[in-house]
């Protein structure tokens, strides 16, 4: 390789994995720290695993109703500015989605330590919820980015939303 060449960065798709999988893995390593913090002694009370339970799925029905909302492409849009428009667009949801499931998480930790007895077997309970969450919502995969793409392409606009992911020109490869 020339070391005068400027490396390629990776594609879109690639550099959101990334960051979800480094956010996922923050996730975990607040559970390490917790665990060193406080220990797993005990489990906590019942109606606090409940109320992260339900907090879950509080989580997941808010995602399934905003968290894919994007506004739609106009048609006769240019190839170009439809996969700009169309990747912001992919962004700025994937932030909401990872936010809105992330909380379960954070209120977890805070539980964590406010709850007695404070044990990090909290956290692990609320920490595994947002984790699946992160997984099912906000994990880059072509589930969510045909989910993303529809609804982009919902007035009779072409995003190419996955041609855009993949780094690739708009009508020239999927996912």
């Amino acid at each position: 390789m020339d070391p005068r060449a400027t490396p390629t960065p990776p594609a879109p798709l690639a550099q959101m994995r990334i960051l979800v999988a480094a956010i996922m893995g923050g996730l975990v390593m607040f559970g390490v720290v917790t665990f060193l913090a406080v220990g797993a002694d005990g489990y906590p009370p019942t109606w606090a695993a409940a109320g992260l339970g339900a907090l879950a799925v509080a989580a997941h029905l808010t995602v399934e109703a905003v968290g894919y909302r994007v506004p739609a492409m106009a048609p006769g849009t240019r190839p170009e500015d439809a996969a700009a428009a169309g990747l912001a667009a992919y962004r700025s949801a994937l932030v909401l989605r990872f936010a809105l499931c992330e909380a379960v998480a954070i209120i977890a930790l805070i539980g964590t330590f406010v709850l007695e007895p404070q044990t990090a077997m909290t956290y692990l309970v609320g920490g595994t919820f947002a984790l699946a969450l992160l997984a099912w919502h906000a994990w880059p995969s072509e589930r969510t980015t045909r989910r993303l793409e529809q609804q982009l392409d919902r007035d009779g606009g072409r995003s190419g939303l996955a041609d855009a992911l993949s780094g690739h020109q708009p009508g020239n490869a999927l996912l």
